[in-house]
């Protein structure tokens, strides 16, 4: 059985954060990369997707899929140099909104006046598959890709990357509520890695209700509810400096959590 390969790219919500305080844990918005040996499957298209891009040495598809359009989590197609290589296969999967298809949305900010190349002009063989919540979404390599809506504002969508051996939870952006709460457990349950939205602390997400995000405190308690092996946290305010992510860390320290730094490789 081969191992599953996590890799994290971007870390930050909202906007990226360029200075020395951010450093350790890293800069960069929303992007995850899971690599199954016969599939490569990246999760959100934030400014991290662009590290993706520079290490990228392999002529697999690339099956990249977005939580939602929020600019935070598509800048770094801006830059994603596998859109210029001819003999690249890109398939972006998303949903329609407000009678917008995928695809017009991301047109509206990937081509002129906001940027000089768009879809048209690029070399790669690029798909666009129109998905929405509750359903199975079949990959190479006997994978597939469930999807269920997520709370936060303007529609999103989690995943859940599985075989019959693994599985991968991706829980951005999300704001746990009561409601919400047993279904997102029965999505996690087994999993062997969730990627969860530690956005705020507990103190911070009580002033900021109806945000779309959650906790960390949340994700421990997700985790052990539904039997996850590694609870990895991640989407961090922008705000939040190493020293205090450190600081959180050292608060949330238990068996299978773990704080993500870009640049992290995980093994399943």
């Amino acid at each position: 059985m081969q191992d599953w390969i996590i890799n994290v790219w971007g870390v930050r919500g909202s906007m990226p954060a360029p200075s020395r305080d951010f450093l350790e844990f890293g800069g960069n918005t929303a992007c995850i990369s899971v690599d199954c040996g016969e599939a490569l499957v990246v999760f959100d298209a934030g400014s991290g997707l662009a590290a993706l891009s520079r290490r990228l040495r392999t002529g697999r598809p690339i099956h990249l899929f977005l939580s939602h359009v929020h600019i935070d989590h598509l800048m770094g197609l801006f830059v994603f140099s596998q859109l210029h290589n001819p003999d690249a296969e890109i398939h972006l999967y998303g949903e329609a909104r407000d009678g917008s298809s995928f695809r017009q949305q991301l047109e509206v900010l990937i081509g002129p006046p906001y940027w000089p190349v768009g879809f048209a002009g690029f070399a790669a063989a690029v798909t666009f598959h129109e998905i929405g919540p509750e359903q199975t979404l079949p990959l190479p390599g006997g994978l597939a890709v469930r999807t269920m809506r997520s709370n936060h504002p303007n529609l999103s969508l989690l995943y859940r990357l599985e075989s019959a051996e693994k599985r991968v939870v991706y829980t951005l952006d999300c704001e746990l509520t009561e409601e919400l709460r047993p279904r997102l457990v029965e999505f996690c349950r087994d999993a062997d890695a969730v990627v969860w939205d530690a956005n705020f602390t507990a103190q911070d997400l009580a002033l900021h209700p109806g945000w779309g995000h959650s906790s960390w405190e949340q994700g421990a308690a997700v985790q052990r509810d539904a039997n996850v092996r590694l609870m990895l946290m991640t989407h961090y305010n922008q705000n939040y400096t190493d020293g205090f992510l450190r600081e959180q860390e050292l608060l949330a320290q238990g068996p299978g959590i773990r704080f993500a730094r870009e640049n992290m490789e995980v093994r399943l």
